[in-house]
């Protein structure tokens, strides 16, 4: 049997394709035969880190510019400057003074508002109707809840009117 010119080619590609692949695998199975021939890791060491002394935290309740914008408000403007710091504490003159309104949420005509309270200390979802320690929520509207108690209502803001700049604290 005789072989092409091109078959003979092919079949001398093909076996040293294959010897390559064979002493490839046994080094890569047996490793370097001398072992000054393979190169060792180099020795590391992790970087030092240092120390720096950082101050305290700014505590979220003193970041007045944030809080005095409307978190969920589109055009995020602070609220109206008639709305003094008086104003707001006159309103709540008979409003319960442990109450807190946290969040409103809207959806269609449905309102719910998340309140922080003595009868309900880890807070809780209430809505119009229900009842919140002696209070009743009668209404709540993008920035307040109106609370009644018979003849009585209340207005309990989400968000505080900003202070004027000699009111701030640093």
């Amino acid at each position: 049997m005789q072989l092409s010119p091109l078959s003979a080619i092919a079949l001398v590609f093909l076996s040293a394709i294959f010897s390559g692949t064979v002493i490839f695998a046994l080094y890569a199975i047996v490793g370097p035969l001398s072992p000054d021939s393979g190169v060792g890791a180099p020795d590391w060491t992790p970087p030092a880190l240092t120390v720096v002394e950082l101050s305290a935290p700014k505590l979220a309740s003193a970041d007045v510019e944030s809080l005095s914008r409307p978190i969920f408000s589109k055009n995020r403007k602070p609220l109206r400057k008639t709305d003094s710091a008086s104003a707001w504490a006159a309103n709540l003159s008979n409003a319960p003074t442990d109450l807190i309104v946290t969040a409103i949420v809207r959806h269609k005509k449905a309102a719910q508002a998340f309140l922080f309270s003595a009868g309900s200390p880890q807070g809780a979802w209430r809505k119009v109707g229900d009842a919140v320690d002696a209070w009743t929520v009668a209404s709540i509207t993008s920035a307040e809840v109106i609370l009644q108690s018979g003849v009585q209502s209340a207005k309990v803001k989400l968000y505080k009117p900003p202070l004027a700049p000699h009111e701030t604290q640093h």
